[in-house]
């Protein structure tokens, strides 16, 4: 296997993801692609997905008598990783990110980042992964506060971002983020195109 190539051409980048996404969308409940494709930049260094997976009740135990749920996406996935469709691929710290939740892999040598969150924060993470990394850094820090490259937060105070969620920062209580509007909303924001967002 050679090593993931740097950048991409949108042409380049669109025509993997294309190729990609029919092999786990029918795994999936939504799916959008996000990051720098959805931004529309010319030139792409990964491909973001943001999928729901589809789920199913399922049975385990030596006697079938434990009720569990098939993450049906999850189940794909490996079937991908075992025939040698896509590859795990390693963090910026050296490790492997293989869960329910992330993967990174590579798919015909382009780096693809999968987040697989349930509907109910699907467009926090949405909005996230698609970035910029300057818009998403502002999101994640409160307004009375500012990031480390001088920008102001987005965030209200009274709301808290934990375990890949919002949550009310005194109760702790996890706020539904369905929808990237939802989100604006929440913030006191004007909506803005992907492409607009700086």
């Amino acid at each position: 296997m050679t090593a993931p190539a740097d950048r991409l051409d949108r042409a380049d980048a669109v025509a993997v993801a294309k190729a990609f996404v029919p092999q786990i969308e029918d795994c999936t409940v939504q799916l959008k692609v996000a990051g720098s494709l959805r931004r529309r930049l010319a030139q792409i260094g990964d491909i973001e997905i943001v999928a729901e997976p589809k789920t199913e009740p399922g049975t385990s135990g030596l006697f079938d008598d434990m009720v569990t749920t098939r993450d049906l996406l999850d189940e794909r996935m490996s079937e991908l990783l075992d025939s040698g469709t896509v590859q795990q691929r390693l963090d910026v710290n050296g490790h492997p990110r293989w869960g329910p939740l992330v993967k990174y892999l590579t798919y015909r040598d382009v780096r693809v980042d999968l987040f697989c969150p349930s509907a109910k924060r699907f467009g926090w993470i949405l909005m996230l992964r698609t970035g910029p990394a300057a818009f998403s850094r502002q999101l994640v820090v409160a307004k009375d506060r500012r990031t480390k490259d001088g920008r102001p937060g987005l965030r209200p105070v009274y709301i808290a971002p934990q375990d890949g969620w919002l949550t009310w920062r005194t109760s702790g209580q996890r706020i539904p983020t369905p929808t990237e509007q939802h989100v604006f909303d929440l913030f006191g924001l004007s909506y803005l195109e992907p492409w607009e967002r700086t």
